[in-house]
């Protein structure tokens, strides 16, 4: 029997009396629990197969990818590419035009580009997701993938203008923005809220299935007056699709009220809230005001993109917007692609203007609330081989060497650790791909990860990689094996730090 095929009918069968995609998403929490902390598709269960997004395994004809999980990180990869391709060159585009007009301006006038655009502000694995449910049983391939995409080429990116004249001198500054990723769920892809849904899950099983719990754990530490809420919230956060949150969700309670008022969640104000007056403290039952905060949070996790605690940046976008209002969030992501208190405290100070208030929100309600979690796997700065003695196995200091391959003097940009090929590489720091690169010369295949802060780190000469560009990762998340990929003598992890652009020892930045 052909198993993927079987999959594949299980998927899609038109012939099944009850849909078995609904009965899968009714027992979702019980499946996904089945599947966290398991890295390998051999001993996965079927129906969770079901659950993942079809463009992992290639083709459900092929029985390759079931059993082989750098098959299914290489169709990833591929996958992956094959939209980064049209959404760089939808970039590069619309830079280009920018760039014309600023060369015909007057000598009396001058252009400036700021772009707000950043690989993080992708989720690319939410849009190959969202792909998957689109084509359904129909037959799928990159070209394909690019195809679709390519017709909407020029919707991608737009900009705007902003006009400055001082000393005689007219400055144009050219704001250029991504669309966001909702334009693909609604005017590419064109879903319905269930499909959207399931593309949801398929992202966040998909990240269960490839990392396991290595996304990052998140502990709150909160009141005892918060914590006699605990089933109510569970409750909640289940039937709102964000179970995973339930730490989240108790952190926002104490920020709110430390559990001290009926209005728990401080939700009064939410649009959920039909039965109490919408001013402060307005709901007198605890339980609807879960229900109604809880709700609202669910909405905003969405918009931002949210699916795991451990995406501190989109949690951060999302937490601000409880508190702003949903609105907050598109206007973050189309302004500046995300959050970051400075733009917090712009929005709040423009909204304050607009409506006449002298206060408007929290710019720091995402600090408030951040205060009681604890991100237990998602420290700044880590080891790069979790549980080995790695100074023992370093060949080569940051600094002046003898080159091993031509004998000659050279500065040596990195630091060189020895471990065989396909030991694991662990993540010194949490931060977003920028760039993954397979290559037989220079430095093989490579990482950078941009870590925030002006921190850039390089990992080189792996075997295999198992990230994306623009994906979000955690410390201590395994990345890559070791290999001896590229302009080297062997197997060795090259580990680069750069500091706004200028290489610095390592040594200051891992333990």
């Amino acid at each position: 029997m052909n198993i993927g095929l079987f999959i594949k009918a299980l998927k899609h069968s038109k012939y099944v009396p009850i849909s078995l995609i609904e009965l899968l998403w009714e027992q979702k929490e019980n499946i996904g629990k089945a599947i966290a902390g398991l890295s390998f598709i051999l001993i996965l269960p079927i129906l969770f197969i079901c659950m993942l997004p079809s463009f992992l395994f290639g083709s459900f004809g092929s029985l390759d990818a079931l059993n082989n999980q750098s098959v299914i990180m290489k169709n990833i990869q591929e996958y992956q590419s094959a939209i980064w391709s049209v959404i760089d060159e939808a970039h590069d585009k619309i830079l280009e035009d920018i760039q014309y007009k600023i060369n015909a301006l007057d000598e009396s006038e001058k252009g400036i580009i700021s772009d707000n655009f950043s690989y993080g502000t992708v989720n690319t694995m939410l849009i190959l997701s969202q792909y998957s449910v689109f084509k359904g049983t129909e037959e799928f391939n990159t070209d394909d993938v690019i195809s679709i995409i390519k017709t909407h080429i020029d919707k991608l990116f737009y900009y705007d203008v902003k006009t400055l004249n001082e000393n005689g001198i007219k400055t144009y500054t050219y704001i250029v923005n991504y669309i966001g990723d909702d334009y693909f769920v609604d005017n590419i892809f064109k879903l319905n809220e269930f499909e959207k849904k399931i593309a949801l899950y398929y992202t966040e099983n998909t990240q269960k299935f490839l990392y396991g719990n290595n996304l990052g754990s998140v502990s709150s530490q909160v009141s005892d007056e918060v914590l006699e809420y605990s089933d109510l919230i569970r409750k909640y956060a289940k039937q709102f699709g964000i179970s995973n949150f339930f730490d989240v969700i108790c952190a926002v309670m104490m920020a709110e009220s430390g559990g001290r008022v009926p209005d728990v969640m401080q939700a009064s104000e939410c649009p959920y809230n039909k039965k109490y007056p919408t001013k402060s403290n307005g709901i007198t039952d605890p339980e609807y005001s879960i229900e109604v905060g809880i709700h609202y949070l669910s909405d905003c996790l969405n918009s931002a993109g949210c699916i795991s605690p451990s995406q501190t940046d989109k949690l951060s976008l999302a937490l601000q917007g409880y508190n702003f209002g949903n609105g907050y969030i598109s206007w973050a992501l189309e302004k500046y692609g995300g959050y970051s208190e400075s733009n917090a405290i712009e929005f709040s100070n423009m909204m304050k203007e607009k409506l006449g208030w002298n206060t408007y929100g929290n710019p720091k309600y995402v600090s408030n609330v951040f205060k009681y979690l604890i991100f237990s796997s998602n420290g700044k700065w880590g080891s790069p081989f979790i549980g080995k003695d790695w100074n023992s196995a370093v060949s080569s200091e940051f600094g002046y060497r003898t080159d091993p391959i031509n004998g000659s003097s050279a500065f040596h940009e990195g630091l060189d650790i020895a471990y065989p090929t396909g030991t694991p590489i662990n993540a010194i720091s949490g931060g977003v791909v920028t760039s993954v690169v397979f290559s037989k010369t220079g430095y093989g295949n490579h990482i950078r990860v941009d870590c925030g802060e002006g921190v850039v780190v390089l990992y080189a000469h792996c075997s295999d990689i198992f990230v994306t560009k623009g994906q979000t990762i955690t410390a201590g998340q395994v990345i890559a094996n070791v290999g001896a990929t590229g302009r080297v003598t062997g197997p060795h992890l090259h580990l680069g730090v750069l500091l706004n652009g200028n290489e610095v020892n390592p040594r200051q930045y891992i333990n």
